[in-house]
């Protein structure tokens, strides 16, 4: 099922780099494409974040009411979310759902000879495999140095080095040859991994290549941080009086741009690319749903307080 699913999204960037040319663009393109699918989903999310934010005056209450006593407040709470329809896992679910979408993303970008041209990489067939072993064999002949890529046999190759076959491709056929893919966005390759810059230091003054290279990571980091500030501030938690709660948010506004910041620095560009691109929709999409929820009539959520136990036979109060 996997399988199918990263080939489903292979298939949608291979369709199209072939009208752009260009793999960066692609990314920029599948990006907001699953932007666009995703966006009811945000919807709902946002709206999640509304209520929680609307209930946090009566959360804080019961903070302060049992704040000896957790079991009670746990309880309380769970009847006051209950009440209210609130999930507090709505407003994670975005993110939940583009963990599958970045793994499969970051497959197809491994394996891209796979999922964009469906040459298979187990039992590869004969004349596959001559293709792989001839263009291998035309870089050692050109005086390549392809390090421990040389003893590779070609099952190795397509299993863990896809994009160096079809940079090989590039390099001794030129751009007309079928596995070739222009992995140049803007000066950078994101074929490469930004870690690899670190190695080039003393080549970085003028090279603009390892400049976009490192910039990667950084945009990345500041996408993901902006959008876990907004996050937070709109949920209202910023504010909430629960220390725990106060916790978690402050460790998570900084755990995923650190996670963020590291995935990005070895994985290769593209997925970088997607990553920044991604984060920087999502803070427009975060904004402006924010917006127009607001302004929407009919969307104002009453706040509805759960009966206490000697307010048998009354309903419950509400607050707007």
């Amino acid at each position: 099922m996997w399988h199918y699913i990263v080939l489903a999204m292979g298939w949608i960037i291979k369709t199209i780099y072939e009208i752009v040319k260009n793999y960066g663009v692609a990314i920029i393109l599948f990006t907001l494409i699953i932007k666009i699918v995703l966006l009811p989903l945000n919807i709902k999310s946002q709206r999640a974040m509304k209520k929680q934010q609307k209930i946090q005056p009566l959360v804080a209450e019961l903070q302060k009411k049992y704040a000896n006593d957790q079991a009670k407040l746990q309880q309380e709470m769970s009847k006051l979310y209950k009440e209210n329809g609130v999930s507090m896992a709505g407003g994670c679910l975005p993110l939940l759902i583009q963990m599958p979408i970045l793994i499969a993303l970051y497959q197809a970008i491994q394996k891209p000879l796979t999922y964009m041209f469906n040459v298979p990489y187990k039992n590869i067939p004969e004349d596959i495999v001559n293709k792989i072993m001839d263009l291998k064999d035309a870089m050692i002949a050109s005086g390549a140095d392809l390090g421990n890529l040389a003893g590779y046999d070609a099952q190795q190759l397509m299993q863990q080095s896809q994009i160096q076959i079809s940079n090989w491709a590039h390099q001794i056929y030129g751009a007309t040859h079928e596995w070739y893919i222009n992995f140049n966005f803007l000066g950078l390759d994101l074929s490469k991994t930004p870690w690899t810059a670190f190695g080039c230091f003393g080549d970085i003054q003028g090279n603009l290549s390892i400049i976009l290279l490192l910039i990667i990571p950084i945009l990345a980091v500041l996408s993901s941080f902006a959008q876990s500030k907004i996050s937070m501030a709109q949920s209202g938690q910023k504010n909430a009086a629960n220390d725990q709660a106060q916790s978690m948010s402050k460790t998570m506004t900084w755990m995923m741009p650190v996670m963020t910041g590291y995935f990005t620095l070895i994985l290769p560009a593209g997925i970088g690319l997607y990553w920044i691109v991604s984060g920087a929709v999502q803070i427009i999409q975060q904004l402006a749903l924010n917006k127009y929820i607001d302004n929407k009539k009919g969307e104002d959520f009453v706040v509805k307080v759960p009966e206490s136990k000697h307010q048998h036979g009354k309903k419950s109060k509400k607050h707007r």
